[in-house]
């Protein structure tokens, strides 16, 4: 029988991974991470670089896991931590990314949106985090990477060492509250919303079955996402 870690079906993610030391592997287990070895991987798929990345097998070993989901996370997860940094490149099919938002948290772990181009549909403040500006150039989104002067990132003076005071979330949305020297600031995740560029908010959806808690889950910061 193969095991769920080879095939999590969470959204759209199969495994989540993640190369650690042998001589740290204990810690690991009393988590619940198991060896590649352990959930039966088939003979030498961990050599698959370009999925799970280079590891020294003298001294390095794949685990895998099943991420914690909102639905399965405690308050104290989410209430008190620090927003340190963030990710819009979470995620990985082996050839390229899916593009999964996720707040870097103060107990090395991201708050992770997975959904593809997920930054598309997060709001900070009525902005959205991201979308590519030479589509939609009456809106300005908090970061771009599209080069030269359509590169920049206002996020992370916006977020970094926020303390996050409190979230509520609907079937469809996800909201936090942070403050950050005494101002207060809305963090949203959203299946679509009014507020996003025109064409995202009346075409297309984060997700398209399910409720917006079976994409939200926390990974380790080493941790990679497999869809």
């Amino acid at each position: 029988m193969e095991h769920k870690f080879l095939d999590l079906k969470i959204g759209d993610i199969e495994q989540y991974t993640m190369i650690v030391k042998k001589s740290e592997l204990d810690v690991w287990k009393k988590e619940g991470w198991k060896t590649y070895s352990e959930i039966g991987l088939p003979e030498g798929e961990e050599d698959a670089d370009l999925l799970y990345g280079e590891f020294d097998k003298e001294t390095e070993t794949l685990i895998f896991n099943e991420p914690v989901t909102l639905n399965m996370a405690a308050e104290n997860k989410i209430i008190g931590r620090k927003i340190i940094g963030y990710s819009v490149n979470l995620g990985t099919y082996g050839m390229g990314g899916a593009g999964f938002f996720g707040l870097l948290l103060d107990n090395s772990e991201y708050l992770t949106y997975a959904v593809w181009g997920a930054g598309n549909y997060v709001i900070l403040e009525d902005k959205v985090v991201e979308c590519n500006p030479e589509l939609y150039s009456k809106v300005t989104p908090l970061i771009s990477n599209f080069g030269e002067e359509k590169t920049w990132d206002d996020l992370t003076i916006l977020i970094n060492e926020s303390k996050i005071i409190s979230y509520t979330f609907s079937e469809d949305h996800f909201k936090l509250i942070a403050e950050k020297e005494s101002n207060i600031m809305q963090i949203e995740f959203v299946k679509n919303d009014k507020r996003l560029p025109r064409k995202v908010g009346r075409k297309r959806n984060a997700y398209k079955k399910g409720k917006i808690a079976d994409f939200i889950l926390f990974q380790h910061k080493e941790g990679v996402l497999i869809v």
